[in-house]
């Protein structure tokens, strides 16, 4: 049992979760990805909550807490009031599970659609990365434009290779990820996934045009899911202004709410504003953990809490006390 687990078992157990619920006003934001469990061309670290743990996590916020809608809730509601919210991000199919979770328990949840998985589907790098990275011979990786240290496995867990791998994507690839795929699967000997048995990982516009018939909100989460900070402008503006344009040819109607891909606070940047602004984009969301209170939250950082696979006590405590275990506990 991990640090925050034991900490949040103690908070609920002794009942302090009860009266700690009382002691903040604003609207907490919680963020989920995928919903199951992995296979071996799936990044584990992706994966939120399965159906039931979900459905519970759902049930416990609902009982305890107003649930509002993440695109829709009023920053600065003057009221008193402790409100929370469900987002998703990326546009895996199996998040259609979350919206029918969701649904029963009457909760508007908000989803972001990297819109090039659905218009070409194929695995997505940091999916790919996962694949790959099992193939890291026991010798390492050669120090490379990638890795300029290169990478020695000894002593390091199969996850914590993949997370390397993965934070060496994140920093240097850019504008050039197929050059750094292509690289990976060269460097470890093993084939990059065929992009042909994609298809049904993604959801289709039928899909997306079903989730707004259900209620749920739908934004915009770039094309291709680059970090747009190690973009230059233009492109910044392509992989924003396209995303947010293929919604509304879909859904033909308005969308204006975004989120950024990692979230991060070093994964967008001022050119990333400027390319939201000529999107007509009115409010995005980070990955920076914590609470948006009453007070000037900024509309193109509004704060959301990663959910990866935490219990429902961790979820719990979470919404009590956001400020101990509302921190980033992993980015996406």
């Amino acid at each position: 049992m991990s640090r925050t687990e034991k900490l949040a078992a103690l908070v609920c157990t002794a009942g302090l979760d009860r009266l700690a619920r009382l002691s903040w006003r604003g609207l907490l934001i919680f963020n989920y990805h995928r919903i199951g469990r992995p296979d071996e061309f799936d990044d584990p670290d992706l994966f939120s909550a399965t159906v039931d743990d979900l459905d519970t996590q759902v049930a416990l916020l609902a009982d305890r807490f107003e649930i509002v809608a993440a695109g829709a809730a009023d920053l600065r509601d003057p009221r008193p009031s402790r409100r929370i919210a469900l987002t998703v991000d990326d546009g895996y199919a199996d998040e259609l599970l979350a919206a029918q979770v969701f649904a029963a328990h009457g909760v508007v949840g908000s989803f972001f659609v990297t819109t090039g998985f659905v218009d070409h589907p194929r695995h997505a790098w940091w999916d790919e990365i996962a694949y790959l990275s099992r193939g890291v011979p026991t010798e390492g990786l050669a120090p490379s434009e990638w890795l300029p240290e290169g990478l020695d496995p000894a002593g390091r867990s199969a996850d914590d290779v993949r997370r390397l791998v993965n934070g060496a994507y994140k920093k240097r690839a850019g504008a050039r990820g197929e050059e750094f795929l292509d690289w990976l699967a060269g460097a470890t000997g093993r084939e990059r996934p065929d992009a042909g048995e994609a298809g049904k990982r993604w959801m289709s516009w039928d899909d997306v045009r079903g989730l707004r018939r259900a209620g749920m909100e739908v934004g915009g989460h770039t094309v291709t899911h680059p970090i747009l900070s190690t973009l230059d402008a233009d492109a910044q503006r392509v992989e924003v202004g396209d995303s947010v344009r293929r919604l509304r040819e879909e859904l033909d109607e308005d969308v204006d709410t975004f989120a950024y891909p990692v979230g991060a606070s070093d994964s967008f940047d001022d050119a990333t504003r400027t390319a939201l602004r000529e999107a007509g984009v009115r409010r995005a969301y980070s990955f920076c953990g914590g609470l948006n209170g009453r007070r000037g939250t900024d509309p193109f950082d509004v704060r959301r809490v990663g959910v990866f696979g935490e219990s429902a006590t961790v979820i719990r405590a979470t919404a009590a006390l956001p400020a101990i275990f509302g921190a980033p506990r992993r980015y996406a």
